[in-house]
């Protein structure tokens, strides 16, 4: 417990501090209130206590002149100035006399409990660089319980047992273990300093958010991971439990520490062996937070199984988005990532399923940067990590936000190389396709005869700057239309189809639709029509 007094000259507002949250359940120790200067300093003087929350406006003494007191006579206690708005610019500058923190006046629950989390993070601190063994101490707990979350134990492990009793972890069986991992930790690459303070705020709220039937023991965990070991009294401490402590830890990092955080929560299990298969379960619940709707609390149990439900990814959606990239058409490259989120949306896939689909568009843009003879180097920055990257996004927009910038920077920057004559020609060839596909005569000669030159060359300029043939080009441009023309809800008949893209036979079009789509014109026309 941690000593606490607090002084303030308005009666009302020692009233409100005394009950504006349970104090023993947080871990502090109410030992002393006074009303003026005077009366606090007497008060610390005969308590010692390790908190002082001190109005900077009373009688006799005021709030700067006690701080700068306790400061000189007891400097291990932890000063925080009450302050009002008109008084803040006094707070600020009372840190340079060595107060240790301040709060400003009307605060509430949620703000006490922030102050008092960075407090006791830094008291956590102090005291641990005081006590070498206490510190010592520490590590080796730590070490041990990611020993528990990283290795398969049996329960009667007589060792790991011992190691429990000795950490007073030996009264119940049943365990749980929640995850917390920071949003986007490997984007901002904050220095070391910056990522244990995050973890020393992450790791205090849980101890006073965190209120179950039974001890909670929150440690840095693997990956930069907070890792939260919930130990219950009995079956049913497990049964009551929700994740609100949990949601309420997101959302106060969030608001007051300008940072986010995810949590995934295992199941409940028996026994020493259920720890290590819980963290599993954390791990997986993280891991699909780019599937989910909402990304702050995500509880293994609850979430529903998509493993089989990954549909018909068509194949031709990734062709179509590599010509685009050839032809740096940046629009529609962007309508191409857009088609795929929402197939992804709309089918609800699993996160392990999305990030096999993302981990596919990144090596499609990777496969046309070598395709160009250049190096990823040449484009993107040395530290460029995108399976990781992909891994580490919380949502799918922002995924996709992330996907469709890779794109275009690709795209922008080979665009911006030098254009050849080649180059301007393909660009001429591809457009008078465009123009005269649904001619069911059109032949290679015919579009090589427009521009005055061999049809030998039109191939080399197609196979160098697209990577397909005339022909190829001429087949994919018919089937893009085609399926345009069954999405419309037209309810074109077949004949129609085939004819407007080019196929005077619609039994040959039909069997080449299906060749290139795995699926009839009739059964793709459904498909779309069912969304």
């Amino acid at each position: 417990m941690y000593k606490v007094i607090f002084a303030d000259d308005e009666a009302v507002f020692r009233t409100y501090f005394k009950k504006v949250i349970d104090w023993q359940a947080h871990g502090f120790d109410l030992c002393g209130e006074a009303k003026n200067g005077l009366e606090a300093l007497e008060l610390i003087e005969r308590d010692t206590p390790d908190i002082a929350f001190i109005d900077i406006n009373m009688p006799y003494m005021n709030g700067m002149d006690l701080a700068a007191k306790i400061k000189e006579k007891h400097p291990s206690v932890f000063v925080l100035l009450v302050t009002g708005h008109s008084e803040f610019e006094y707070a600020r500058q009372a840190l340079k006399i060595g107060v240790d923190d301040y709060i400003l006046k009307p605060f509430d629950e949620e703000e006490l409990i922030v102050a008092l989390a960075k407090i006791k993070g830094e008291m956590e601190k102090r005291r641990i660089e005081r006590d070498k063994s206490l510190k010592e101490r520490r590590v080796w707990k730590e070490s041990f319980l990611n020993l528990l979350i990283s290795n398969e134990h049996a329960d009667d492990n007589e060792t790991i047992r011992e190691q429990l009793e000795t950490f007073q972890m030996g009264a119940g069986r049943i365990f749980q273990v929640a995850s917390v991992e920071i949003d986007n930790l490997h984007e901002q690459w904050p220095d070391s300093g910056e990522i244990r303070l995050r973890k020393y705020i992450i790791a205090n709220l849980l101890n006073d958010l965190i209120q179950i039937e039974g001890t909670g023991y929150p440690f840095n965990g693997p990956e930069n991971r907070v890792v939260s070991l919930l130990q219950y009294s009995d079956e049913e401490a497990a049964e009551r439990f929700t994740p609100d402590g949990y949601a309420k830890l997101c959302a106060l990092i969030s608001k007051h520490f300008g940072f986010g955080v995810t949590v995934g929560v295992g199941t409940a299990g028996q026994g020493i062996s259920s720890i290590r298969h819980s963290y599993k379960e954390s791990v997986i619940a993280l891991r699909n937070k780019i599937s989910m709707s909402r990304s702050d609390v995500l509880v293994y149990r609850d979430m529903t199984s998509k493993a089989a439900n990954i549909g018909f990814y068509p194949s031709e959606i990734n062709e179509n988005l590599l010509i685009h990239l050839r032809l740096h058409e940046e629009e529609k490259i962007k309508s191409a990532l857009e088609e795929i989120r929402q197939y992804i949306r709309d089918r609800q896939l699993s996160g392990e399923y999305i990030h096999m689909i993302m981990a596919g568009l990144v090596s499609l843009c990777l496969t046309y940067i070598y395709e160009i003879g250049k190096q990823v180097d040449d484009f993107l920055p040395p530290s460029f990590s995108p399976f990781e990257a992909i891994t580490n996004k919380s949502s799918l927009d922002e995924a996709f936000e992330w996907i469709a910038d890779l794109y275009l920077s690709v795209a922008g920057h080979s665009k911006s190389m030098k254009r050849t004559k080649s180059g301007n020609l393909l660009t001429s060839a591809r457009e008078y396709i465009d123009a005269h596909y649904m001619d069911s005569q059109l032949k290679v000669e015919d579009v090589a005869k427009h521009f005055y030159i061999q049809p030998r060359y039109l191939l080399k300029i197609f196979k160098e700057g697209l990577g397909m043939s005339v022909s190829d080009y001429l087949f994919e441009t018919r089937m893009q239309k085609a399926k345009e023309l069954l999405s419309s809800g037209r309810n074109l008949r077949l004949t129609n189809v085939a004819e407007m893209v080019g196929y005077g036979d619609p039994a040959h079009f039909s069997k080449s639709f299906k060749r290139h789509t795995g699926l009839s014109p009739s059964e793709y026309e459904a498909t779309r029509q069912r969304g």
